[in-house]
């Protein structure tokens, strides 16, 4: 496994618009440059991550949404499933069924680990 490398400022991003890429620059503390080159798929990724991951400093970095939409297909029997402005995710009848009674069952277990405070 290759050594961890600390990144500390961005120096240079550039788009390679022929390979459909982005090149960044990252140095260290100690001055020791390092250039990576992503696809649009990881650069996509590492920017929601980064977001997420600005947004709440010296916390985990579990995604949880402002909101939510659930829907039906237009042209395909499929349940929609949005989370913020993200894609839609399709799910067939039985998933729906599944997710939506995973979700319950574990709702009900966070509900009952919750101790409220002593009314005084």
């Amino acid at each position: 496994m290759a050594e961890k490398f600390y990144a500390e400022i961005l120096t240079r991003s550039e788009r390679d618009l022929a390979n459909e890429r982005i090149e960044i620059s990252l140095c260290d503390a100690a001055g020791k440059c390092m250039t990576i080159s992503l696809g649009t798929n990881a650069a996509a990724a590492l920017a929601s991550v980064l977001g997420d991951h600005a947004d709440r400093r010296g916390t985990d970095i579990t995604k949880i949404p402002d909101n939510f939409a659930v829907g039906r297909g237009r042209h395909e029997p499929v349940v929609m499933l949005r989370f913020e402005n993200d894609p839609a995710y399709g799910l067939t009848a039985d998933q729906a069924l599944g997710l939506g009674e995973a979700l319950i069952e574990e709702a009900e277990t966070i509900t009952t680990k919750v101790k409220y405070p002593a009314r005084q």
